[in-house]
């Protein structure tokens, strides 16, 4: 199975924001695409705030950071991949459905080339200085994420060529068993 762009975000934040994981595992457990949604509304200053202050002015998260700058990567990936008219046509038709009937999880990573790497680590380090992390914290996140994105691609294949199950601890001839699992 490949990682998923919260699979991204978790490994990101384990490393530079260990005090978010909760965050991301409350994430985790909510429809993807209200979550995304959410975030961007937040991220863009579209609503205004009933408290008459922002999240931003309290604390600089990485969780939203990241997570938006890794879906929006994915889905351009994706769309450049299967073409837009293709994508549009999906939204038009899922649009369509209730929403409560397909809560939407988290996409897969796709496999993504060097400049779609480069430009994903530009855009986590533009928006982590303008969350006001310095150039030095920006630069290792921005690092971090870009890291993460490339592995993922290589899980699926590793996995594929370990047979997707695991290391079940079982040699090739069935771990020495008789073909019917019984020990004798």
């Amino acid at each position: 199975m490949r990682a998923t762009v919260l699979d991204v975000v978790r490994g990101v934040v384990g490393q530079h924001a260990p005090q978010e994981r909760q965050l991301v595992e409350d994430l985790a457990g909510l429809d993807y695409g209200l979550v995304v949604r959410r975030l961007r509304q937040a991220s863009s200053g579209r609503r205004a705030d009933p408290l008459g202050f922002g999240l931003d002015d309290i604390a600089t998260l990485v969780t939203p950071l990241v997570l938006l700058v890794v879906d929006e990567a994915c889905r351009a990936a994706v769309a450049d991949g299967t073409g837009r008219l293709m994508n549009r046509v999906t939204t038009a038709l899922g649009r369509l459905r209730p929403s409560a009937c397909r809560p939407a999880a988290p996409p897969e990573v796709p496999d993504l080339d060097r400049e779609q790497l480069a430009s994903v680590r530009r855009r986590v380090r533009e928006e982590a200085i303008r969350h006001g992390l310095s150039d030095a914290a920006a630069d290792a996140l921005a690092d971090s994420v870009v890291a993460r994105l490339a592995l993922a691609g290589t899980e699926d294949s590793q996995n594929a060529q370990s047979g997707g199950s695991g290391d079940s601890g079982e040699s090739g001839d069935g771990g020495g068993r008789p073909a019917d699992g019984a020990v004798r």
